[in-house]
């Protein structure tokens, strides 16, 4: 357990020097995620380009890993030699990207009716206290699919862009490495979310200790450093996933 908690602390912070090492396209690519995942279908009328974006979401990861990959060696990146590399295989990250979408699909039909009654009841009942038990079924459906698919597309797109794999193939080794590596990167990406949602709840406090009598201006600035938490956050999960693939299929 020692060993394995090593492991993931090791690949935590060699994320955190990719990041520190190229902080402001890290935060581009952070701001990217945030906008093309969870802004974007947001928005009403929409929603067509979230699921587009969910479609193109391989051939963004593979760009952004091919830049960590490239910084890691202390290398220049060069986009178009990531497109290069990317064109003879686009059948096979397409397919990945298909993939994505259907399970978009699936999970959006599976919670969806579960979403629109809770916003029923909020509406009927304005004094309702929403409890653990009410998002309990959303929460273990994602549980449920997400956690299979993370592991089947962690790996897949970077298999099939840097190693050549198949489709099939890029699917069963991606699995089955994050089925053998599954604690030390789950821990890894615990340590990073857990760092999260520490800078996270101190943002918070610093908002509502402050904030009710603070300036418009200050508030917009603590608004802001949530996000760019929210954007760093991203980029590390990104430089993670960089970071495992090269320790995993070296």
């Amino acid at each position: 357990m020692k060993s394995t908690f090593i492991k993931s602390s090791n690949w935590v912070l060699e994320s955190i020097y990719l990041v520190k090492h190229s902080f402001k396209i890290s935060l581009f690519f952070g701001m990217l995620y945030l906008a093309l995942y969870m802004i974007l279908p947001a928005i009403p009328g929409m929603q067509f380009l979230g699921l587009f974006a969910v479609f193109i979401w391989p051939f963004v990861t593979i760009c952004i890993i091919f830049f960590y990959q490239k910084l890691s060696q202390k290398e220049p990146f060069d986009l178009q030699e990531a497109l290069k590399m990317i064109k003879p295989k686009v059948s096979g990250i397409l397919m990945v990207g298909l993939l994505s979408f259907i399970y978009a699909g699936i999970l959006s039909s599976l919670i969806g009716a579960d979403i629109t009654s809770l916003i029923e009841l909020s509406k009927n009942t304005p004094d309702y206290n929403f409890m653990f038990d009410d998002f309990s079924g959303i929460i273990y459906k994602i549980i449920v699919i997400a956690i299979p698919f993370m592991m089947m597309t962690w790996f897949a797109p970077l298999l099939i862009a840097f190693k050549g794999y198949s489709f099939f193939r890029a699917i069963k080794s991606s699995f089955a490495a994050c089925l053998l590596y599954l604690i030390p990167i789950a821990l890894g990406l615990l340590i990073i979310s857990l760092c999260f949602l520490f800078i996270v709840l101190a943002i918070s406090f610093i908002f509502a200790f402050i904030g009710t009598s603070a300036s418009g201006l200050f508030s917009f600035v603590l608004s802001f450093s949530l996000i760019i938490a929210m954007a760093a956050y991203m980029a590390l999960t990104f430089a993670i996933q960089s970071v495992t693939f090269k320790a995993i299929f070296k």
